[in-house]
């Protein structure tokens, strides 16, 4: 029963996190924006894995910026293997230079939901795992301008990750065997991005 306690205190601490944290970015987005920028992205990564990935990202002043990113991958492959995903990131970003120039530090959130089956990398050669995911964390990165509009996106964000899945066996309609959650804390996603910037 304690158990029982302590995990759903975990979970509504994550939630908390994720909500301060959207809180922050809209009390934010009210601020006026001088010499507004806007910039749109893709992570060349997630792309060149057929997980289709758009961001944007919109500069508050000369050092501060806030970015969304998100992923949505719809796709099932062939004998019932599928690794349906979905995320979006959202960012809080400190530039030591100048927005959308050289390197940076932020903090971020980040949801979203999976659906995979028969996919041997997370032991699933015969079941299934769906689910949704809640964290936070700090990012880190550096950008390089390759022209007026044009630049590449480098971050690397680590974090606190609380996973909560179904898993099923597999068979005609599958079962239910179990409901888990888990706590994971490390790196979180990797990105490099091609950036347009809208001045």
């Amino acid at each position: 029963m304690s158990k029982l306690k302590f995990h759903s205190t975990k979970c509504r601490i994550s939630d908390i996190i994720l909500k301060l944290f959207l809180l922050l970015l809209v009390s934010m987005s009210s601020l006026r924006l001088h010499a507004q920028h806007v910039a749109l992205k893709s992570n060349l990564l997630y792309d060149a894995l057929c997980i289709p990935s758009l961001g944007t990202e919109v500069r508050l002043d000369s050092t501060l910026t806030l970015s969304v990113s998100s992923t949505y991958c719809p796709i099932s492959y062939g004998s019932d293997r599928k690794w349906k995903n979905w995320s979006v990131q959202y960012e809080a970003r400190h530039w030591f230079r100048k927005s959308f120039n050289g390197p940076y530090i932020g903090v971020f959130g980040i949801h979203g939901g999976f659906n995979l089956n028969r996919i041997p990398v997370f032991r699933l050669t015969s079941h299934r795992a769906e689910g949704n995911f809640n964290g936070a964390g700090l990012v880190f990165g550096f950008h390089r301008i390759l022209s007026p509009h044009w630049g590449i996106d480098t971050s690397l964000s680590a974090g606190y990750l609380h996973l909560r899945y179904r898993h099923y066996r597999e068979g005609t309609y599958g079962y239910l065997e179990y409901t888990k959650g888990r706590d994971y804390v490390g790196p979180v996603s990797l990105s490099v991005s091609l950036v347009y910037i809208i001045k």
